[in-house]
């Protein structure tokens, strides 16, 4: 099976980046303009991310001359509601009505921005909802205002654009409330809004103990996969590492259902390279998925269709030990 890979990064992978032990960055912090130059810079690189909030530091038009300049389009603008003060009780699911309306319109200002520079879609990381210890929240009114939030949003985009929900187990809160591919796949059904769909980051999910190809299967038999961010991760932390340094046969499995659920988005970089340099992060990153993906064309589907209907190990591996060693 052909594969036609679209490689996209977010623009903070070539922010300059920080952590609480070194807040003044451990290299130099560069401004939006400078991160689509530096984007520019990676072969293979076609689209980038970015967040409703960059629009404070460039003008639109200057976003889109720029893009142009450096033969790129934008995939996808993320919804910033979780980098402010303002947030640290939550934004879509804020007990405070006032607070919830000011998310939204954060919201629908990113599907704005999305139509006026071309992006087929916005991004809804939560970070900020959630809670930190028990008995903080009434779970029945957080379910409730977050998904009458993402309706009012995922109406707002349509038909246009997409909504794509971006899940994580843990961080900035204790616990995140869309905290895994069921819980995400949830919403989208009850929501029953045909533009509002899934994101799966790899680190995400490996992080809320799942296999990432299977959650990449679940949102596909519902057709609600929208975007895929590609990184690495020890499991335990978001630690948005280069694409296969660690969990090399997870990534290939991931990417063996990229071709099979025939995944037609993009495949999105989200890293964040503390001490290494962005433009070679991400240089390195979409080699090694394209060497990847080699490794997937060479792989007998039939062959290996046949060995996982005898459900045994040595059998599959037999199959897949052969296009690696």
């Amino acid at each position: 099976m052909k594969f036609k890979p679209k490689f996209s990064s977010g623009l903070w992978v070539f922010a300059g980046c920080m952590d609480r032990f070194c807040p003044s960055g451990y290299s130099k912090l560069v401004g939006v303009k400078e991160q689509i130059e530096l984007a520019g810079k990676v072969q293979g690189l076609k689209g980038i991310e970015c967040h409703q909030s960059d629009f404070d530091q460039i003008s639109r038009q200057e976003f889109k001359r720029l893009l142009k300049k450096n033969n790129l389009s934008c995939s996808n603008v993320n919804v910033n509601v979780w980098g402010s003060a303002k947030w640290k009780h939550g934004a879509f699911a804020h007990q405070d009505k006032r607070i919830r309306k000011e998310a939204i319109e954060e919201a629908k200002k990113a599907v704005r921005i999305a139509r006026e520079i071309g992006s087929p879609s916005i991004g809804l990381w939560l970070g900020a909802d959630g809670f930190d210890y028990p008995f903080q929240i009434n779970y029945f009114k957080q379910w409730d205002y977050l998904l009458s939030s993402i309706r009012e949003v995922g109406e707002y985009a349509q038909p246009d654009i997409k909504v794509g929900i971006e899940y994580k187990l843990k961080e900035p809160r204790t616990h995140m409330t869309i905290s895994s591919a069921g819980k995400t796949l949830a919403i989208c059904l009850e929501l029953g809004l045909e533009n509002v769909g899934a994101v799966i980051d790899f680190g995400h999910a490996l992080m809320s103990r799942e296999d990432p190809a299977e959650s990449l299967v679940l949102l596909s038999r519902h057709h609600k996969l929208f975007n895929v961010h590609l990184n690495d991760a020890y499991r335990e932390w978001d630690d948005d590492m280069i694409v296969g340094v660690v969990h090399f046969w997870e990534t290939l499995e991931f990417l063996y259902y990229c071709v099979k659920t025939s995944y037609q988005g993009w495949l999105g970089l989200d890293m964040f390279p503390y001490r290494e340099d962005g433009v070679k992060a991400a240089t390195m990153s979409i080699k090694n998925i394209k060497a990847l993906l080699k490794m997937v064309e060479k792989i007998d589907f039939a062959k290996l269709e046949r060995a996982q209907r005898t459900m045994g190990a040595l059998k599959t591996q037999e199959v897949i030990r052969k296009v690696v060693f």
